[in-house]
């Protein structure tokens, strides 16, 4: 398998070049990558989470955002969305679907976070999980997702960006 090579960027968001995954995730690479972190929301005003696999590197057995991952290099973040949703819960889609929300600077990762909306009505039992990302998944009345977002078995996110979440959500 040949190395996952992303492209990277200031702070400001202007390119820089191309860095392997390693690279990016190493301690202080001096620069940022673009993931993109999709929030998925029903017509009945529900909120998809997914369950993150028990072998994954980083907050195993942890809910999370139903879809995330890292934007290829020459690949758009909408390019990203799409392969992403598709890889990691089976649900076919295309750029018009999705809703860009905010730019989310994560000093801690090195991430300029793209983060994108997609309204989409796929029922659990109609998903195919990619079981190597991603245990199982629900969907949530918004009380329920605010509850188990501000919980221990939910990623540990950064509170400011949990209350971003909360707030815009809510008024989606």
């Amino acid at each position: 398998m040949s190395e996952e090579m992303l492209d990277t960027f200031d702070i400001d968001g202007n390119f820089l070049g191309v860095k392997s995954r390693e690279f990016c995730h190493s301690e202080n690479p001096q620069c940022y990558h673009k993931p993109v972190w999709i929030w998925i929301k029903n017509k009945r005003g529900q909120f998809l989470v997914q369950k993150r696999a028990k072998t994954k590197k980083k907050s195993p057995g942890k809910w999370d955002m139903p879809s995330a991952g890292h934007t290829a290099a020459g690949e758009t973040c909408l390019q990203a969305c799409i392969r992403e949703t598709k890889e990691e819960l089976g649900i076919d889609t295309k750029e018009g679907d999705y809703v860009f929300l905010k730019s989310w600077l994560n000093q801690r990762g090195w991430e300029l976070a793209q983060i994108y909306l997609l309204r989409c009505d796929v029922k659990e039992s109609e998903m195919t999980l990619q079981k190597s990302e991603v245990e199982c998944v629900k969907w949530l009345d918004f009380d329920e997702f605010k509850k188990l977002l501000y919980s221990d078995q939910f990623c540990n996110h950064a509170k400011e960006y949990k209350d971003w979440v909360v707030e815009t959500l809510k008024n989606l």
